[in-house]
C-alpha cells in the first residue's frame, strides 16, 4: 500500500522513533521487529484505558493471546523515522478481536503520511484458570 493519508486514522496513534536496535544490516527496520512495536502500542492503548496485561490477568483472570497474524509490507522503515502506529478495531466478537495495525511515516516536508507496513490481527480473550475462551469485558473496548 503506497497510497498516503493526509492524517491518521484512528484516535489512538502510538508515537515510536526506528532505533539501532530495530534494524538490519542493511540499515531496514528488521520485519520481525515490527511485531515488537505494534506489541507496544497495544500496551499503550491499554495502558490509556487504565489497564495492562497483569491487571487484566489478575482481576480479570484473562489473558489476550494472539490467534492469528497476518502482515504486509509496503516501504522499507529507517534508523530515527517516526512511525506512526494506528490500531482500529475492525471486528468484536464475544471472545474475539481482529486488530488492524498500520505503522505511517510523514513524508518530507509534508503532512502527509507514507504507509510502510501493516498487521491484522486475531486476539483471543482466554481465561487463565481454564484456557479456555471467554467473553471480552466492557472495559476493554470503552470510548471505542
Amino acid at each position: 500500500m503506497t497510497t498516503n493519508t493526509t492524517s491518521a486514522p484512528s484516535t489512538f496513534t502510538y508515537v515510536h522513533r526506528v532505533c539501532y536496535s530495530d534494524t538490519d544490516a542493511a540499515g531496514f527496520v528488521y520485519h520481525g521487529r515490527y511485531l515488537e512495536i505494534f506489541e507496544r502500542s497495544r500496551a499503550e492503548w491499554l495502558s490509556q484505558r487504565g489497564l495492562s496485561p497483569t491487571k487484566l490477568a489478575n482481576e480479570f483472570t484473562m489473558v489476550m493471546p494472539l490467534r492469528e497474524l497476518t502482515m504486509n509490507f509496503y516501504k522499507p522503515g529507517h534508523l530515527d523515522d517516526l512511525l506512526y502506529i494506528d490500531q482500529v478495531i475492525e471486528h468484536r466478537g464475544r471472545t474475539q478481536v481482529t486488530v488492524k495495525q498500520t505503522a505511517q511515516r510523514k513524508l518530507p516536508d509534508s503532512e502527509e503520511f507514507q504507509v510502510i507496513a501493516s498487521a491484522v490481527l486475531h486476539i483471543v480473550c482466554v481465561d487463565t484458570n481454564t484456557l479456555k475462551p471467554k467473553a471480552w469485558p466492557d472495559c476493554v473496548f470503552q470510548d471505542e
